[in-house]
């Protein structure tokens, strides 16, 4: 403060004496041309000069270049010289007519300077705003926002500064990222809560704990005060300034509804999250009770029947409600082994245990697990290359197969063909399971992978809506993509692509090796 002081003071004596060295370097230049100047002349030369000041310096240096200049013209060049009584009428009237435009062109000239300067001010501000308002909006974080915001009003201002926000409590707190050098520590949390809590400026200069180094601003957003900016006393000072305080509030009313809308985006995600997860517990309590209260009560039905009526039963009779226990338990047993699969994907339990296989290998362990299922459908098995191999988890991408042969068997009529081909290329393997079924209808063929949709959630044969989520999944894992499609004649087609990870063995080369 006190350079700043003594630069000022230095800044006030230089233009002094340029105001008095100007018309004396005049004086100096027009003296060799007295005898051929006029008068006039020379009192224009010397109004040029107080207009160079005026433009250049302001309107007091340039007063006292004009005083300089009558005195400087009434003493060398006004007869008689060497002396400041004037003889000639003429000349007293032209000094009187360059003192008025003088006086007249210096206040002008300070106008325009004055002009000039706000708008190189607001000019500067507005580029301030504009750099501001750019990285605040790029700004998606928290953090983020308060950084930027105490390092511009820094740039702005020149003073400490920095901006407290709420923790998780609901109190106000420094920032808990890393501290900037420029940001303000020490600041009287008391204070600050204080302003938060009744919305007012308190600190040095204020109406309220004015016996305060620093002054607080609370950050009032559309909705609620988002938290406290605290300036130190350097940066205060300027606010005594009306325009520099109406900078100041545009600064914070950018930072607050940053902060608000960062606020209210995170609280959306929040609620949008709460609102999937309630969606998804309710989806998952509905359909579990749904598909499991079925056999439940198919099984509970077959068991009172056996207990009661078994000696007038015949024995058709109890083999066939012994086969539906066994069948309704297989059912329950399949559904919680889906969910529990699914929750085991989802949780990242799963680790893959890749190992090279022949697609026919594991196309067969599938068909052997729903041999009893398939016995009276035809299944048409097309392999392109039997020699190819796939870098895979067996276990899982057989669960993927078995899962889509179970699907084509309920929703396709009895007796019509499951079609199965593999292709192979330079990039990956691609197999294909298809049916004659009622097909996917249009715009279904994305839904049905997301959990526990199903299309016909109250038919026969609906499951847990987790059968394709889970094969989703499992082909993800992979690095690979699963889609379905309607069948041109009738039908759906599942599509799975199992890129290469890795150059996959030859089995010539490996049969020379065993030799």
């Amino acid at each position: 403060m006190m350079k700043t002081r003594h630069q000022k003071i230095a800044k006030v004596f230089g233009n002094l004496l340029v105001s008095l060295a100007t018309p004396l370097l005049l004086t100096l230049i027009d003296w060799p041309f007295r005898d051929v100047l006029k008068p006039s002349n020379i009192l224009l030369i010397y109004l040029l000069g107080v207009f160079f000041v005026a433009l250049r310096f302001g309107l007091w240096p340039s007063m006292l270049a004009s005083l300089t200049s009558a005195a400087a013209f009434a003493y060398f060049f006004a007869p008689p010289i060497f002396s400041f009584a004037i003889a000639d009428q003429e000349n007293l009237l032209g000094l009187a007519v360059m003192l008025l435009i003088g006086t007249v062109t210096s206040k002008l000239a300070e106008t325009v300077r004055l002009q000039a300067r706000i708008a190189t001010f607001r000019e500067q501000r507005a580029s301030a705003l504009y750099r501001l308002s750019k990285e605040l909006a790029e700004a998606r974080l928290e953090r983020d926002i308060v950084d930027i915001g105490v390092r511009h009003i820094h740039a702005e201002f020149g003073g400490k500064n920095t901006i407290l926000l709420t923790n998780r409590a609901g109190e106000l707190s420094y920032p808990t990222q890393a501290i900037w050098p420029i940001s303000l520590r020490g600041a009287n949390l008391q204070v600050a809560r204080w302003v938060f809590s009744h919305g007012k400026s308190a600190g040095h200069g204020s109406d309220y704990f004015a016996e305060e180094t620093v002054v607080y601003l609370p950050l009032k957003g559309a909705i609620r005060t988002i938290g406290v900016l605290v300036l130190e006393l350097s940066a205060a000072e300027k606010l005594a300034q009306e325009e520099q305080r109406l900078f100041l509030d545009t600064f914070i009313g950018q930072i607050a509804n940053t902060l608000e809308r960062a606020y209210l985006v995170e609280q959306t995600k929040e609620a949008s999250l709460k609102i999937q997860s309630e969606t998804l517990r309710n989806s998952l309590l509905s359909s579990i009770s749904h598909d499991l209260r079925t056999p439940l009560a198919t099984i509970v039905a077959a068991a009172s029947t056996l207990e009661t009526d078994e000696e007038r039963l015949p024995d058709s009779s109890r083999t066939n409600l012994i086969r539906t226990i066994s069948s309704e338990a297989h059912r329950m047993s399949d559904l919680t082994t889906k969910i529990l699969e699914m929750a085991r994907l989802e949780a990242g339990e799963v680790v893959l245990n890749r190992q090279w296989y022949e697609p026919e290998e594991i196309i067969g362990s599938a068909l052997r697990r729903l041999d009893k299922t398939l016995k009276e459908r035809p299944v048409n098995i097309q392999i392109a290359n039997s020699h190819a191999l796939i870098n895979v988890d067996a276990v899982l991408l057989q669960q993927v197969i078995v899962n889509l042969l179970d699907n084509a068997d309920k929703y396709s009529p009895s007796g019509t063909p499951i079609d199965i081909s593999v292709e192979t290329s330079e990039q990956g393997v691609g197999i294909q399971i298809a049916d004659r079924g009622t097909g996917i209808g249009s715009g279904y063929e994305e839904k049905i992978f997301d959990k526990f949709f199903q299309i016909h959630p109250e038919g026969a044969q609906s499951g847990v809506g987790l059968g394709l989520s889970i094969c989703r999944a499992i082909i993800d894992a992979h690095g690979g993509q699963i889609t379905a499609n309607h069948r041109q004649g009738g039908g759906s087609i599942f599509r799975l692509w199992l890129p290469y990870s890795e150059c996959p063995p030859t089995i010539a080369l490996e049969e020379n090796e065993g030799e």
